[in-house]
C-alpha cells in the first residue's frame, strides 16, 4: 500500500514506524520489524521512496530536502536502486556491530567517507558548520552514516541492546541508570512477556 506524505508517495510503513531506538542510527536498524521471527519479518525499506520517507520521519532531512532528494531519485532510478542497496548493506553492518555478530567496521567506514566527500565547512554568522555541498540521491545514506559514526564514537557498543523479546529483534540505546532496561518498549514487548509468563504460570498450576 502506498501513501502520500507532503506531496511524495511512500510505501506505508517506513515513514510511520515507531522511533523507539533512542537514536536515528538505531531506529534505522529497526526498519526491519520482527527480525527474530522469519514468519513475520518485514523489511520496510522496499524502495527509494521509502528510504527517503524514513529519513524525513527520523528528522534526518527537512520536508524541503525530502522533496528535492526524492525528485533526484526519480530522475535517476538506477542511482536510486544503488543507494537503496547501500542502505541495506549499512543497516545490516550496524546491526551486526551492535549485536556482537561482527567486528567489521568497513561498511560503516566506507559510507562515512563517501558522506564526507559531499560535505564542506561553511560560515554562518559566528559559527562554522559542516553542511552538504548539494542534495543528491546519496543524501539519505550519507546522513545515516554520519549519525551512526557520531553514536559509535560516543557510546560503547553494549549500551545499544537488543529487545528481550527475541522475536521482536529491535535495538535501543539503554540510557537507564543501571543499564537494566530489557525491552524496546515496556508497554509493548514488555507487556507481552508479562502476559506470557502469567499464562504459563496459570497453566503450570
Amino acid at each position: 500500500m502506498a501513501v502520500r506524505i507532503d506531496g511524495v508517495t511512500n510505501r506505508a510503513g517506513a515513514a510511520e514506524l515507531d522511533l523507539r531506538g533512542g537514536h536515528p542510527a538505531v531506529d534505522f536498524v529497526n526498519t526491519v520489524t520482527w527480525r527474530g521471527d522469519p514468519t513475520r519479518r518485514s523489511d520496510h525499506l522496499v524502495d527509494f521512496a521509502s528510504l527517503v520517507g524514513w529519513a524525513w520521519h527520523a528528522d534526518l532531512m527537512s520536508s524541503i530536502e525530502r522533496r528535492a532528494v526524492h525528485a533526484a531519485g526519480m530522475s535517476d532510478e538506477r542511482a536510486a536502486r544503488r543507494v537503496l542497496r547501500r542502505a541495506h548493506h549499512l543497516r545490516e553492518a550496524l546491526h551486526a556491530l551492535w549485536t556482537s555478530d561482527s567486528s567489521d567496521t568497513s561498511a560503516v567506514v566506507d559510507e562515512y567517507r563517501a558522506a564526507l566527500r559531499n560535505r564542506t565547512l561553511r560560515i554562518a554568522g559566528d559559527r562554522v558548520r559542516w553542511v552538504d555541498q548539494a542534495l543528491i540521491v546519496d543524501t539519505p545514506v550519507n546522513r545515516i552514516a554520519i549519525a551512526a559514526v557520531a553514536l559509535l564514537d560516543t557510546v560503547a557498543l553494549p549500551v545499544v541492546k537488543e529487545c528481550g523479546d527475541a522475536a521482536c529483534g529491535w535495538l535501543f540505546v539503554d540510557n537507564s541508570h543501571q543499564r537494566s532496561r530489557r525491552w524496546c518498549s515496556s508497554a509493548d514487548c514488555g507487556n507481552r512477556a508479562r502476559a506470557r509468563r502469567h499464562y504459563d504460570h496459570r497453566r503450570s498450576r
